[in-house]
């Protein structure tokens, strides 16, 4: 008798506890804003005028794509080269694109995490983030070679 009393009870505290949490629903979401300017553009920022691909040792991650490979070349890169020749580059230094097969992994896969910060994968974080704000801003980014002073950025 005791054990169903105390488990009447215990039921009734967590119903009281819970009710005010039913009475306003919460608000839209809102995404967490950046802690400093973008340092690296991909699919979800938009190129960054002036940015070489990653695969030049650039800060561009994002996606070869006939449209995005016309753009590097304007800007002096992958000069003389078609889009399977780049991508191939991708492919040969073992990274992983953006693409059918490896979409939205948000760093959490076999490449992972994104090559901003040390892995192999180069899909867009998801916007919003913790791990969205590390790898646009580079915060915690791994060095591969001495950034260039006059690298752009999006304030």
């Amino acid at each position: 008798m005791r054990l169903t009393a105390a488990a009447i009870l215990c039921s009734a505290f967590l119903a009281l506890a819970f009710l005010g949490c039913a009475e306003a629903p919460p608000g839209p979401y809102v995404p967490k804003p950046l802690s400093s300017a973008i340092v690296y553009c991909n699919d979800n920022t938009g190129h960054l005028a002036g940015a070489k691909p990653w695969i030049e040792g650039g800060n561009c991650c994002c996606t070869p794509t006939e449209a995005m490979l016309a753009t590097w070349q304007k800007d002096g890169a992958c000069t003389g080269q078609t889009l399977d020749q780049v991508v191939q580059r991708y492919r040969d230094a073992g990274l992983r694109l953006n693409e059918p097969g490896h979409l939205r992994c948000n760093g959490v896969c076999p490449a992972g995490p994104h090559v901003v910060l040390g892995g192999k994968c180069l899909c867009p974080p998801t916007p919003g983030t913790e791990y969205y704000d590390r790898v646009m801003t580079g915060r915690g980014a791994v060095s591969r070679t001495p950034a260039p002073a006059n690298a752009p950025t999006l304030k």
